[in-house]
């Protein structure tokens, strides 16, 4: 049984401000506000007590941009996060954040209307690049989609922001290993997908399903306001059921501050009947914090060195796409943008309309259809340094094992119960290496072990190998 702990989040400030934080006391620091477009005149932009106060102006365009464009924001080394605090006098419900005069990487808050007081929020901004950047506010309204809808400004109509803060990082909790029993666990980051807690199979689990149709994949992240996992993990353990007719899971996270799928990229097996562990190797990925993504698509099938002839299919984009003139170059770089030697099908190689939302060309939509049968079901991930190798096809922590570990934690003497016979008893500490082990056995002494968390491999007769987590007190 996990122990549920509650954890107050504290922010830090940044250990080297690139410039800011920007505080408005007796100035507006250099901040304007222009409709988006570009095309219109500036709402009013003033200093009033300590607060910038944006005043939306009627007929100076939609979705106002407050920008600073001299900012000078260091995000390639020490801005991962933006904290505004702000009281709203207007029906703004939501705010885009993006490097000046671009329009991508845009990290998204909801935010309240009609506030009687000062609000606080935490902005995401991890995907930014660049050194310097300006900083870009756009102002929308909530559509519960990742872009909004448009803003309109009303006369009377305003925003007061107390501050703009860049932060390097956020004192979120520590958490390595995710059972999923009765919440998502902070994987509450969602792209094209929805993930919820499930019960399957008497496990507790993420229900993942895919509901866009698109030539992207769908995915999940650990939201990195709420949790992150500890970098110094070369490690991942994910242990699923894949009911969809997805082929295609990835594991992502950060290498110098950029977006890295690590390998190896996982093929794994449609209309699963049993849960599988998959193994993914993390030894370039930063230490520190890490906020991982699990990526799920159809996996490519077409090689840019292949020799293709006229009616060949390939899978590109999670699209079925036809060789049309034998030709194998393309432009600009991928069949299923290539208009002049491919054309977009379905899967019986009938040519289907291109767009996502009318043909059943794209397989990373529609997994939603059934959940029953059309989802991916992950039961476990563990971040730790143990070798796979080691463990062989260990199964982490899931919720039928036919073994029990007691007490855990434990001072002396850990008790092993298994309706199977026990041949091996085996503990690993985090950095993977064998402390303690026990041959035909149901217990192990663990006396000698230091302080922490340590991982049990428990070989069984019937050849099963089931890993769990301890604690040592």
């Amino acid at each position: 049984m996990k122990t549920k702990i509650t954890y107050l989040f504290l922010i830090l400030p940044l250990l080297t401000f690139a410039q800011g934080p920007w505080n408005f006391i007796s100035t507006t620091e250099g901040f304007t506000c222009n409709s988006s477009a570009g095309t219109l005149g500036a709402h009013t932009v003033t200093q009033s007590a300590g607060d910038l106060r944006v005043d939306f102006v009627v007929g100076q365009g939609n979705n106002p941009l407050i920008r600073k464009a001299d900012a000078n924001i260091d995000a390639d080394t020490n801005v991962n996060f933006i904290e505004i605090r702000l009281k709203n006098f207007s029906t703004i419900s939501y705010l885009r954040l993006c490097p000046a005069s671009t329009t991508s990487n845009y990290g998204n808050v909801v935010i309240s209307t009609a506030d009687t007081a000062y609000q606080t929020y935490i902005v995401d901004v991890t995907a930014w690049t660049g050194n310097p950047i300006g900083i870009d506010i756009m102002c929308k309204k909530n559509n519960s989609t990742t872009a909004g809808s448009a803003y309109t400004p009303v006369s009377g109509e305003y925003i007061l922001i107390d501050y703009i803060k860049p932060l390097a990082y956020l004192v979120t909790p520590e958490v390595n290993v995710f059972n999923f029993d009765t919440t998502t666990e902070s994987f509450t980051n969602l792209t094209r997908s929805t993930a919820v807690q499930a019960t399957e199979s008497s496990r507790g689990t993420l229900m993942i399903n895919c509901t866009t149709a698109a030539s992207t994949n769908g995915k999940v992240a650990l939201s990195s306001l709420l949790a992150h996992v500890e970098g110094t993990n070369k490690y991942a353990h994910i242990t699923l059921k894949n009911t969809s007719t997805n082929t295609l899971f990835q594991l992502n996270g950060k290498v110098a501050g950029i977006g890295t799928v690590f390998n190896p990229i996982q093929t794994y097996t449609t209309s699963d009947a049993n849960y599988k562990t998959y193994d993914f190797n993390l030894s370039t990925w930063d230490n520190g914090y890490q906020f991982p993504e699990l990526n799920f698509g159809m996996l490519n099938t077409w090689l840019a060195t292949a020799t293709y002839a006229i009616g060949d299919i390939v899978i590109s984009g999670n699209t079925y796409c036809k060789n049309t003139s034998g030709a194998n170059s393309v432009s600009p770089g991928v069949p299923h943008t290539d208009i002049v030697n491919r054309v977009i099908v379905n899967a019986s190689g009938a040519v289907a309309d291109a767009s996502p939302a009318t043909n059943g060309a794209i397989l990373g939509g529609a997994l939603n259809i059934n959940p029953s049968t059309n989802s991916v079901y992950v039961d476990s991930i563990v971040f730790d340094n143990i070798i796979p190798s080691a463990l062989g096809n260990a199964d982490f922590g899931n919720a039928n094992n036919t073994i029990s570990l007691y007490p855990n934690p434990a001072r002396e003497v850990l008790n092993i119960s298994s309706t199977n016979k026990i041949t091996k008893i085996e503990v690993y500490d985090m950095q993977g290496r064998n402390v303690a082990s026990n041959n035909s056995a149901t217990d192990i002494n663990v006396a000698a072990l230091g302080k922490g968390a340590y991982i049990v491999k428990v070989v069984q007769e019937n050849g099963s190998v089931i890993a769990k987590k301890v604690i040592k007190e």
